[in-house]
């Protein structure tokens, strides 16, 4: 179970959006949230999120999870560039990487008590960073960019300079490079066209977590 929420309401004034919400989300689950403009989808995200406070009910994660949350309304990221923003989205990958270089020069001097410990929490680090795509991760930026139509962006661009659309696009290609355990996406195909639409579906479909 990563994510479970109970009974969960929230009101505006005296309009309810949310009413005794119940789901669990499991790994590897795919899961929609469908109804019309205003019935609360964002703001479920932003409740899950922290952005927002419940009225009644409760929702938890499961421990040590790694939550990614795309809002509507992308950021501006003034400051930094495209680049900026990609080293940003891989750091855990990167931390994950040090750490088995860590545990493998540790091997070399370590006792043989030592060596089972180190050896248990490699084949954990390593099999996070398989999971997430580290072996392949410069192949796994191009790909991102590439089928979210990005990539013909200078990486050196400030992400402050380009288009709603770009942004938004930029956005949902870090978020998606973080690689979390739990993607909250709040209308990720608003600025995509219909290739890109298709490229994510699938790449949605073989994702990892949920």
């Amino acid at each position: 179970m990563l994510l479970a929420v109970h009974d969960v309401s929230k009101s505006y004034g005296a309009i309810s959006v949310l009413n005794d919400i119940s789901f669990i989300i499991n790994d590897g689950d795919r899961v929609g949230i469908v109804g019309s403009n205003g019935v609360g989808k964002s703001t479920l995200l932003k409740i899950l999120v922290g952005q927002e406070e419940v009225d009644a009910g409760t929702f938890s994660f499961a421990p040590s999870i790694e939550v990614g949350y795309l809002p509507q309304i992308t950021p501006d990221f003034y400051g930094r560039t495209i680049q900026d923003l990609i080293l940003e989205s891989v750091g855990n990958l990167r931390q994950l990487e040090e750490r088995m270089r860590q545990i493998e020069t540790s091997l070399s001097t370590a006792s043989e008590e030592r060596t089972a410990a180190l050896l248990e929490e490699y084949g954990h680090v390593s099999t996070r960073f398989q999971d997430r795509g580290g072996y392949e991760l410069d192949y796994k930026i191009d790909t991102v960019l590439q089928g979210l139509r990005i990539s013909y962006l200078p990486r050196t661009q400030a992400v402050e300079t380009l288009s709603g659309g770009e942004k938004a696009r930029i956005g949902l290609a870090t978020l998606l490079l973080r690689s979390p355990d739990l993607l909250l996406l709040d209308e990720p195909t608003n600025h995509l066209d219909f290739a890109s639409m298709e490229w994510l579906e699938t790449y949605l479909s073989h994702y990892s977590g949920a």
